[in-house]
């Protein structure tokens, strides 16, 4: 009877629960669309931080495929050293998508599909992807802003001015002057 009891314990031990299931990546979709602006930028945001991004990532293919090739969805860690807006661990995931093989950098694609960042420094402006514990870049490339020499870099022709050249102080100041209006 004891045999009994422990095996059906132990057969209904293995079988995970759907509350704890790890999410499918292939069918994870970013939110693509764009900012009107900083102000809807920052509205739109679960997290602002600084942190270092890690070149490592996990790579999972989607079921869509494009001209130049098969949409990738990547994970990448986020080390987090400063937050701006929201709350999260030391550490978060970030989720985004791009196309392999890698396309030429003057691609179009890219602007729609820029796969994972390079290892550095950036301020990110983040959202939370629905039913996951990752993030995604708010406005695509509108969110990624490295850090030289510690001031902020707004990408050419996609970065918002108002936040290029900026050291994270004063991102704070911005960010909390912007944010606190209606």
């Amino acid at each position: 009877m004891y045999l009994r009891l422990f095996l059906i314990l132990a057969m209904l031990c293995t079988f995970s629960s759907p509350a704890s299931a790890e999410p499918d990546l292939s069918t994870l979709q970013v939110d693509r669309s764009p900012a009107k602006n900083v102000s809807d930028l920052i509205k739109r945001c679960d997290l602002i931080a600084y942190g270092w991004i890690d070149s490592a990532y996990q790579s999972v293919p989607t079921r869509k495929v494009v001209r130049q090739g098969k949409v990738v969805n990547y994970v990448q860690k986020f080390q987090i050293k400063r937050s701006f807006k929201g709350t999260s661990a030391r550490s978060v995931k970030l989720l985004s998508t791009g196309v392999e093989p890698l396309p030429d950098a003057e691609d179009p694609i890219n602007m729609t599909y820029p796969g994972p960042l390079g290892e550095g420094n950036y301020l990110l402006f983040l959202r939370a992807v629905k039913g996951t514990d990752m993030y995604s870049i708010t406005g695509i490339w509108q969110g990624v802003y490295p850090l030289h020499g510690g001031r902020t870099i707004a990408l050419q022709g996609i970065g918002f001015a108002e936040l290029n050249g900026l050291t994270l102080d004063q991102i704070a100041q911005k960010i909390g002057s912007l944010h606190s209006r209606p």
